[in-house]
């Protein structure tokens, strides 16, 4: 009888301190008052939301790095996921008790949903007293108030997005070496990927920030994708990007995000496919290259691909760049000053060439002339040149030489 008048009283607080829109904090100083423990509500990347104000609880290691950093520290949310806590949340409906050798007092956690799903948790420490079992069904009606609060207007920016905010962030810090880890995460964060993974970091410095703002941004490419989730980063949008079909995925998939970059006059690199997460931070640098490359060699593109400039990324670092220009070919340069003499186009003719595998007949329709004409032109190279065509070394040295010039803008006749 005394049980069903304490929860009868808290529902009735609780229904008084919902409708007064008095905010969480009204709620756990609630909880704290009715509970007579400390508690803390975290999201499920392990994230602080929200704490009961003054407690004296100095010797439990794990609530005071909770408390000191407002998230658990990599190795602690390492522990936890090896001995099963999130799964035990995952599983259980209700509250449960929980203890573990770094928790020096037992807890109490039960779980708190928004929409149906699980979206953060109440921990209870029984560091002022011993748990009673009245104390399972007060936290069921908390965690129910909490999720109502949680939803409302003003914590919009918490319960939407909020759980996979930090997970990619701890990607991009590459704070993860256990892909085993990563894929026990996205369990418990309810995240989906496919098999093929890319990072796509858009660069927003030409943003009309009077028109929008950089959050709403993300949401409205993060939209443009199935199976994706974007985060600001280092004052860029960043997204997670994932497919079954790589040429469906390029061809179909990105054109919405494509058309959107280049509407809102924006910059985006992508890295090349890749499929452990442990790999993000080294794809996300390729986004980014892929960005600073493309626009320097073509500012009038949005959007590149970091395997299109792959050869000038090769190019950039060779020496600090300059001395690139020593892989120009000695022959190539020989053909350049011929071409300079004579009014003759073989320098285009051979790129064309080299960039239709040695094919005449595609070669000759690239440039629209008869093939003999192309035939006639190949053999005419080939004795300027005075190296051996067939010899696939000294093929990608001219290839190579072309791209060099290009880098570097070089006029060709």
């Amino acid at each position: 009888m005394e049980q069903n008048s304490l929860l009868s009283q808290l529902s009735l607080s609780l229904i008084k301190t919902l409708s007064n829109d008095s905010g969480l904090q009204a709620l756990v100083d609630l909880g704290y008052k009715t509970l007579g423990n400390p508690f803390t509500i975290t999201d499920f990347s392990v994230k602080l939301l929200a704490t009961t104000g003054n407690t004296t609880v100095t010797d439990d290691p794990v609530w005071n790095e909770l408390k000191m950093n407002n998230n658990f520290i990599f190795q602690t949310y390492t522990y936890y996921v090896k001995s099963s806590l999130f799964s035990e949340i995952a599983s259980n409906e209700v509250p449960f008790y929980w203890s573990d050798p770094y928790c020096k007092y037992p807890r109490l956690i039960g779980k708190i949903r928004i929409n149906n799903r699980d979206f953060a948790n109440m921990v209870v420490c029984a560091h002022n007293r011993d748990f009673e079992e009245r104390d399972k069904e007060v936290v069921a009606l908390l965690c129910d108030a909490f999720s109502i609060e949680l939803q409302k207007a003003k914590y919009n920016d918490v319960s939407q997005g909020l759980t996979h905010q930090s997970f990619l962030q701890d990607l991009l810090d590459s704070k993860f070496e256990d892909e085993g880890i990563i894929l026990e995460r996205i369990k418990i964060l309810g995240l989906k990927f496919k098999s093929k993974l890319f990072i796509i970091s858009i660069d927003i410095q030409n943003l009309d920030k009077s028109r929008s703002t950089l959050p709403y941004i993300r949401d409205e490419v993060e939209h443009k994708l199935s199976y994706a989730k974007a985060i600001v980063y280092k004052q860029n949008i960043i997204m997670l990007a994932s497919f079954d079909n790589e040429r469906h995925f390029k061809e179909i998939e990105l054109k919405p995000l494509k058309e959107f970059i280049k509407t809102n006059n924006l910059l985006a690199g992508i890295s090349r496919p890749f499929s452990k997460l442990t790999e993000v931070k080294e794809h996300y640098f390729e986004s980014l290259e892929g960005i600073k490359l493309g626009n320097a060699i073509n500012s009038e593109q949005h959007f590149y691909q970091y395997e299109d400039y792959i050869i000038f990324d090769f190019i950039s670092n060779y020496s600090h760049g300059e001395k690139a220009k020593r892989l120009i070919h000695r022959s190539l340069l020989r053909l350049i000053e011929y071409d300079r003499e004579n009014g003759t186009d073989y320098v285009l003719t051979f790129y064309t060439y080299l960039c239709n595998f040695k094919n005449i007949k595609d070669s000759a329709n690239s440039l629209k002339i008869h093939r003999n004409t192309m035939f006639h032109r190949v053999a005419k190279i080939q004795d300027l040149l005075d190296v051996d065509l067939n010899d696939g070394d000294v093929l990608f040295q001219l290839y190579l030489s072309y791209k060099v010039l290009e880098f570097f803008k070089i006029d060709l006749p």
